[in-house]
């Protein structure tokens, strides 16, 4: 039993001794569809509940000592709620980026560049980070037929505006490409950490897992975004579990996989 429920089962006494307010905070505290409805950061942590079959662990558990470090988080507000990590999720990835201190980095799918910005931010200062992305000139082509309900694809003008112009472009290698296309073996690897947040399509997620499992240095992780959020990426991961140990990082979309 978790700290949270020992903490709701120990105010039930108090909450029964009067039945409307304990009626009140039931329907709204454990039942919250309005809520769900008209907070769209309710919607995201209830929703990251939704599939997958990894432990749901908090960062301090899989990461012990994670606690103890000081994080640099840039533009934290600077996002887009359909297609960017929230600012907690940003704030763990960057945590476990100061934490594991990777030299070399592989980001799956730049977006604007806000998760890759924050990934230079929090690593070492002679640490590369490579982001791969479909290309300006991007034609609509595609390696596996994605159905339209899972196309997550972003134009190009906003890619990689976050970091374009600042002191940590330096830092940061983009590449262009269909990550089922390209050549993982010529992107610099192996990698200390893989972060995957392209395609949420099952077989983009199964490809992008099994290319950076094979290019991940020892010790490395792979860190997926979407995880029990969306059924293609969680069953994806979650087929690896027998080889990889998955683990949910709590309150949001990521988990974290350790090979060995």
């Amino acid at each position: 039993m978790n700290d949270l429920a020992a903490r709701i089962l120990k105010n039930i006494p108090s909450v029964m001794s009067n039945p409307r307010r304990a009626w009140r905070l039931l329907s709204r505290r454990l039942v919250p569809v309005g809520v769900v409805w008209t907070d769209p950061d309710v919607y995201q942590v209830v929703g990251s509940r939704t599939f997958g079959r990894a432990p749901r662990v908090a960062l301090a558990d899989a990461f012990p000592g994670i606690e103890s470090v000081d994080v640099c988080i840039l533009r934290a507000f600077d996002r887009s709620l359909e297609t960017s990590l929230s600012p907690h999720e940003v704030l763990a990835l960057a945590a476990i980026g100061r934490f594991t201190s990777p030299k070399r980095v592989l980001e799956i799918g730049t977006f604007d560049g806000n998760t890759t910005l924050n990934l230079a931010a929090n690593s070492p200062t002679d640490a590369e980070i490579t982001t791969v992305d479909l290309p300006p000139d991007w034609t609509g082509a595609l390696t596996f037929r994605v159905p339209r309900v899972l196309d997550n694809f972003t134009g190009p003008a906003s890619a990689a505006a976050q970091f374009r112009n600042t002191g940590y472009a330096t830092k940061i290698r983009q590449v262009y490409g269909d990550s089922a296309a390209i050549d993982w073996a010529g992107l610099g690897g192996p990698f200390d950490l893989i972060f995957i947040d392209g395609s949420h399509y099952y077989e983009y997620v199964k490809s992008d897992t099994n290319n950076a499992l094979a290019c991940l240095a020892a010790g490395g992780l792979v860190v997926w975004h979407d995880y029990g959020m969306i059924e293609d990426v969680s069953r994806a991961v979650d087929e690896v579990a027998s080889a990889v140990s998955v683990m949910a990082i709590r309150g949001t979309r990521l988990a974290v996989g350790r090979p060995g």
